[in-house]
Formats: C-alpha cells, sequence, structure tokens
C-alpha cells in the first residue's frame, strides 16, 4: 500500500438525506422487522447499480444479505459489515426526545433519531461509500463485500450468527472487515471478554436456637465475596480497556427466618483482559476457594461458568493489515490521525467475523457510541460524509491489491 492516498470523494448530500430518510423507517428490535428497511436499500442499490446480492432469511421479516462487487480478481477482499435493526424506543422515554425520535431532523449540524448512531447513519455511509465507487468509474480489481444483517440488537442469533451455523462466514473469505458501529470513525481493535459465574455454598441447616450444630452457608459465601476481588484474577491495566473488574450480580441463600442457611449461591460477571480466557479465571477463582477450604474444614464450595455465559477476549495486533490501512485512510480523508478507543462491552458480531478467518475492527460514524440506545441519539452529519469517503477509500486501495 502506498504511504500515501488519495481520498475517494463522496457526494455529501446524498449520505446526509439518505440517513435522515432510513432514520423514518422503524426497524426496532424487539420485534425485529427489518424488511421495511430491507426493501428501500435493495432499491437503493438497484440505483447505485449493485445488483449480486444474495438473501440468507431464517426468520421472517428479518433478511440478510451478502451484497458484491467488483471483479472478482486477485486483488484483496475488502468487507463491511453492518446491521439494520434498532433498539426500540422506549415508551417511557419518548418525551425524553426533543424531537419525534423517527424524525431524522437536521439539527446544529447533526441528524437526530433513533438509530442515527447505531447504525442507520452508517447503513446510508456504506451505500454513499458504493455509489461514490460507481460514480468516479472506479473499477475493484478484488471484491467489495457488504454483509448487511437484521438481528444485530437481540445477541445476533438471526444475523450474524444465523450466518456463521450455516457455513455463509466461512465461504465468504475476506481478508478484512469493518464493522461500522459507532466509533467517531477512530479504531476500536481490542474488546474485554465476560464471564457469568454461579457460586454455590452447601452448608448444614439447623434451628438458630443451636448455631453451633450447623454449618451457616451464608457466612461461608461472605469469605467468598471478600475474597474474590478483581486484583487477584487480572493482569495488570490494558492501555485501551483499563482494569478487570469483578462484580457480584445476585444472592439467594437460607429458607426462613429462624433456621440457619443451609445453602446460599450467589452469580457474578468477570470483565477479561487480553491474556485472560474463562477457564483460566475459573482455574484461578478454584484457587481462591481451595485457600479458604484449607483455613476451614467446614467449608465447601464451588464456583462454575453460568450457560453460555462466557464470552472470551476479542483483539487483533496494532500491525494487522485492516488497522494498518485505517490509519492511512482516516487521515487521507478527515485530515486528522486515528485515535485509537477503548473496546465497549462486547464486539458483538464482529467477533464472528474474526472467529471465522475475518480479521477486523470496529470502525463508524457516531461519537463513540455515547448516544446510541439513548434518548436524543444523534451523529453529526460530516462523521457520516467522512465515513463514506473512508470506507470508499479503503476498499479501493485493498481491493486493488493495496
Amino acid at each position: 500500500m502506498n504511504s500515501a492516498i488519495a481520498p475517494v470523494p463522496v457526494d455529501g448530500d446524498y449520505v446526509v438525506s439518505l440517513a435522515q430518510e432510513l432514520i423514518r423507517i422503524p426497524a426496532e428490535n424487539p420485534p425485529g422487522d427489518c424488511s421495511a428497511m430491507a426493501e428501500r436499500i435493495l432499491a437503493e442499490l438497484k440505483t447505485i447499480g449493485v445488483d449480486n446480492i444474495t438473501t440468507h432469511e431464517y426468520e421472517a421479516g428479518m433478511p440478510n444479505f451478502i451484497i458484491q462487487t467488483g471483479d472478482g480478481g486477485p486483488g484483496g477482499h475488502f468487507v463491511i459489515g453492518g446491521h439494520m435493526d434498532t433498539v426500540p424506543v422506549h415508551p417511557e422515554e419518548v418525551d425524553a426526545w426533543e424531537v419525534p425520535p423517527f424524525s431524522g431532523e437536521m439539527k446544529d449540524g447533526e441528524i437526530w433519531g433513533r438509530g442515527a448512531a447505531d447504525m442507520k447513519g452508517a447503513l446510508a455511509s456504506t451505500l454513499g461509500a458504493l455509489k461514490a465507487l460507481k460514480d468516479e468509474k472506479i473499477s475493484l480489481n478484488g471484491t467489495l463485500t457488504w454483509v448487511l444483517l437484521s438481528d444485530g440488537e437481540k445477541g445476533d442469533f438471526y444475523g450474524a450468527q444465523s450466518l456463521v451455523n450455516n457455513g455463509v462466514f466461512r465461504e465468504l473469505g475476506g481478508d478484512m472487515v469493518l464493522y461500522t458501529e459507532s466509533t467517531g470513525n477512530n479504531i476500536i481493535r481490542s474488546f474485554k471478554g465476560r464471564v457469568f459465574f454461579e457460586v454455590k455454598v452447601r452448608g448444614r441447616s439447623v434451628h438458630v436456637s443451636v448455631p453451633e450444630k450447623g454449618v451457616n452457608a451464608i457466612e461461608k459465601m461472605a469469605k467468598i465475596i471478600d475474597a474474590f476481588r478483581a486484583e487477584r484474577i487480572a493482569p495488570p491495566p490494558h492501555p485501551f480497556l483499563g482494569p478487570g473488574t469483578l462484580a457480584f450480580s445476585t444472592i439467594t441463600g437460607g429458607s426462613a427466618v429462624n433456621v440457619v442457611g443451609g445453602r446460599c449461591s450467589a452469580t457474578f460477571d468477570v470483565r477479561m483482559l487480553p491474556g485472560q480466557t474463562s477457564a483460566g479465571v475459573k482455574e484461578k477463582l478454584e484457587g481462591i476457594l481451595d485457600e479458604l477450604a484449607a483455613d476451614d474444614p467446614e467449608f465447601d464450595a464451588s464456583v462454575e461458568i453460568m450457560p453460555s455465559g462466557a464470552r472470551e477476549v476479542t483483539e487483533i495486533a496494532e500491525d494487522e493489515p485492516v488497522v494498518q490501512l485505517m490509519e492511512q485512510v482516516v487521515p487521507a480523508v478527515r485530515g486528522t490521525p486515528n485515535e485509537y478507543l477503548p473496546g465497549i462491552e462486547s464486539p458483538g458480531a464482529l467477533r464472528l467475523f474474526i472467529e471465522n478467518g475475518i480479521p477486523g475492527v470496529f470502525f463508524g460514524p457516531g461519537e463513540f457510541i455515547s448516544e446510541a440506545h439513548l434518548p436524543n441519539e444523534r451523529v453529526p452529519a460530516q462523521n457520516l460524509i467522512d465515513a463514506a469517503g473512508m470506507f470508499a477509500t479503503a476498499a479501493r486501495a485493498h481491493c486493488n491489491g493495496g
């Protein structure tokens, strides 16, 4: 790739007006019906001249699309990922909106409405990038793929996960992916993992008038809560992600106010840093329980990962080609360098791309998740225009062998 990249010019008015139009089409999840959004996007793709589209629909009203352009030659395979659905507008939050949540209103240089930041704005930017490549008559020696998903806000089950389950991601290939969550058009390449644990303590119930004849499981749990500390299991703080955490969430125990509690269970959440795994964290926690048992012959406790409770750390290296590419594209388009941002709670569908051999990052318009899911969600219009230019510029560079 050349050290200097010329930006692809885009039609900013087109991107902004299209974003406003998409915001006016509700696609709240639940219920998750994205059919109206899909219909509008497919119509726009036809107008632009992109017609290589494959549909994968595993739930009615929630279609997923593999949209491709380019010559399919020996150049690179560049992938853009995004989802059409949004979180709902809660009825109790409507009064907190300064504008109607599906208005797409422009206010002080920002476009307002549900999905403006997450991620209808990014969908408009992607369409703007495709249009720019066509308008500028830029041929792509390789392949540009847009993976457009329906279910991105409720666990990806009918979206990216269904494509994985049916082998679509493995067949897709792809050298790299930009998953277009809100990052202010900066790179997020590191994400904490998370594990949900349950710890159970077994004691012996007796009447409270003779507590010495029982074993109080609740008192034993108190020792565990005191002993389970993040600093005992986590590596030093990460430069982007900060410290690892451990937080207790729920607790239940005992059977009656006049009975010594013979059982107690608690759940807690661990956020992991690069270098940690769910199995490794569990092993360290079991070691702490062994220490407590060594000092207390009546101590009987176990810790287990809750069903579907583990999501491993997601991180790609700074020298990955997608990172190196976007580090050059960002200043070429907006004139200021990339700023690495910390990952949010979860990499969402990006994790599934990476696990299936397509390394990628979060990268998209919108002020770093701060406005997503909240009343008065909005996105700077210039963010959308810049994103369209960045998507097109990156695709041209990589698909033509950069």
